[in-house]
């Protein structure tokens, strides 16, 4: 009797421990898999990198106005994108950092290399091509395209410039939209904005493919005697362009520009560069 209890114990004793055997390891697979979905969960939800901790380290290309391009006094960049961009950093708690001017077919390089800029907000159209390279930020701003010739050159219709040379932006959709319908056009390239309008008035090239406010711009503060004689609705959308591998950074974006043209400070802004007095 006694013999039979004991081992009755020893059954006992024994589905005991392997009952809680089988509990401990089902707690531990239960703590490995939710130790391994947090983990997942933690590594999907990037955070904001910079290339400066505080700061946004931005460039442009700086002679794109009333965009952005270099205050003649202080030697500061001013701009419509200059003033978004501050807009945005400070919605977010950062330090704005504009670096010097590059030139407008190297910032999207820049971008993708991630070692010197965190993002370019330079007049930058969304495009496939460009979306292939790098990430964009909702769109910021509406544009066209136009064409201008100088008053007294007797052009009247973009046709008549077909074979002759149009002057453009390198890298911009300005340059591309010549090539693609101005018929035998020697489209000609030049860094800067403030270049191709000069061989415009130096009589270098025929004509010039640029973005319409830019355009305006020009015309109205110091090129007076040029003039528009085709704007093209091309419906482009400018955005700010960030790295691929910066996620968080293009969402944050996105938050603080809803932000600012939710509470009023992006019609502020967009007043101050391009209200009509």
């Amino acid at each position: 009797m006694k013999k039979h209890m004991r081992v009755a114990v020893i059954a006992v004793v024994c589905a005991l421990a392997a009952c809680l055997g089988l509990a401990a390891c089902s707690s531990s697979s239960s703590s490995s898999s939710t130790s391994s979905s947090s983990s997942s969960t933690s590594s999907a939800t990037s955070e904001v990198k910079t290339i400066e901790a505080g700061k946004i380290t931005v460039a442009a290309s700086l002679d794109f106005p009333p965009f952005e391009n270099l205050d003649t006094a202080t030697g500061n960049p001013v701009g419509f994108d200059i003033d978004i961009m501050q807009a945005l950093c400070d919605e977010m708690g950062y330090e704005m950092n504009f670096l010097p001017t590059m030139k407008f077919d190297a910032l999207i390089p820049a971008v993708v290399s991630g070692t010197k800029i965190d993002c370019s907000i330079s007049g930058i159209t969304i495009s496939p091509e460009r979306l292939a390279e790098v990430d964009f930020t909702d769109s910021y701003y509406d544009s066209n395209q136009s064409i201008v010739v100088m008053k007294n050159s007797g052009y009247t219709d973009v046709k008549q410039l077909e074979g002759k040379k149009i002057g453009a932006q390198s890298g911009t959709s300005g340059y591309d939209w010549a090539v693609e319908n101005i018929k035998g056009a020697d489209v000609v390239a030049f860094d800067e904005v403030t270049a191709v309008f000069a061989a415009l008035q130096s009589g270098q090239v025929d004509a010039v493919s640029i973005d319409l406010p830019v355009a305006s711009d020009m015309i109205k503060n110091g090129y007076s005697d040029a003039t528009i004689i085709q704007e093209t609705p091309t419906g482009e959308q400018y955005g700010i362009a960030v790295n691929k591998d910066n996620p968080a950074l293009t969402a944050a974006f996105n938050e603080a520009l809803s932000t600012i043209k939710s509470n009023g400070t992006y019609d502020k802004i967009y007043d101050k560069w391009f209200k009509i007095d």
